[in-house]
């Protein structure tokens, strides 16, 4: 008899083996690919146990995400203002402002598995092989939206047309933006971040961040 937990790992196994032709390596949760613009993310959602009509249910998802260079860069920065270690770049995360919310809601929808009422402890294979027909191209989904993410400046182009910036977009526009050196644009980023962070009695921690944008802005030519 094979139980739900086991079976749920097989089912990862075989997301990992799928992610394999796109460059991805790891294991549950999370498997990675570096590239020169960032770090490109495809991992499982927490596994959830819920009671449906008196049946219990699993349910778990992919997600993804991803961390551009220059964010990796100036977290390192700022982890060594607070005396704190480096994080290598395969270990990167953040900003996490973009993921899967612009796939469509059935390639993001968490998978159900319930168990076999005629067979205690066992899930229904029906279930089963319903993850398994869908597996290839939720991966691909996943995995071409992470490395869309980490190819050069795609990350910053679709913060700057979101249409509800808050405290955390401007502080990743600030940053992003930094790279492509100084100009109106990053002038116009540093009066919304200090804007946004006046609202919250943190102006010093505007103005740590504006200087480091303004370094970088510098060394760009």
């Amino acid at each position: 008899m094979v139980s739900p937990e086991s079976a749920v790992r097989r089912l990862l196994r075989e997301t990992g083996k799928l992610l394999q032709p796109y460059g991805f390596h790891g294991s549950d949760p999370r498997w990675i690919r570096v590239e020169a613009g960032g770090v490109a993310s495809v991992g499982r959602t927490r596994v959830s146990r819920t009671w449906t009509s008196g049946q219990q249910v699993i349910g778990f998802g992919l997600e993804l995400s991803a961390t551009p260079t220059a964010w990796w860069e100036y977290r390192n920065w700022r982890n060594t203002q607070l005396g704190l270690s480096p994080t290598p770049l395969e270990e990167a995360s953040g900003p996490d402002l973009l993921n899967a919310h612009a796939l469509p809601d059935e390639l993001t929808a968490l998978w159900s598995l319930r168990l076999d009422p005629a067979q205690p402890g066992q899930l229904l294979q029906t279930d089963i092989d319903a993850v398994r027909t869908e597996l290839p191209r939720r991966v691909h989904v996943h995995a071409r939206r992470a490395l869309r993410l980490v190819e050069p400046d795609q990350y910053l182009d679709e913060l700057l047309t979101h249409p509800d910036p808050h405290i955390g977009t401007w502080e990743a526009i600030v940053v992003l933006l930094a790279d492509r050196g100084p100009g109106p644009q990053l002038y116009d980023a540093f009066d919304q971040l200090r804007k946004c962070f006046a609202e919250r009695d943190a102006s010093a921690y505007a103005e740590d961040v504006i200087a480091y944008a303004q370094s970088r802005a510098a060394l760009v030519h």
